[in-house]
């Protein structure tokens, strides 16, 4: 998604670092709280939120690497 051959999308590259942004924050958020129902021994749920915060976490750095790998990334030359 190159726009003009050499500048990358701004509105894509903004949702796409803004959206990945927002879920790494999210997912740290809710493995603070994992780990703080592992501290009140409450194992099942430090267990199911550390589940969901490892799987939002995933996602998140899915996105900036996905943003950066389809936008900002050159292409191979080709010779």
């Amino acid at each position: 998604m190159v726009q003009n051959g050499t500048q990358p999308n701004r509105l894509a590259l903004a949702s796409g670092f803004g959206i990945g942004i927002v879920w790494i924050a999210t997912a740290l958020f809710i493995l603070y709280n994992a780990f703080r129902g592992f501290a009140d021994q409450r194992p099942d749920y430090g267990m199911s939120w550390s589940l969901v915060g490892v799987l939002l976490l995933a996602a998140g750095v899915a996105a900036l690497v996905g943003t950066w790998w389809h936008l900002i990334r050159q292409p191979p030359a080709h010779h």
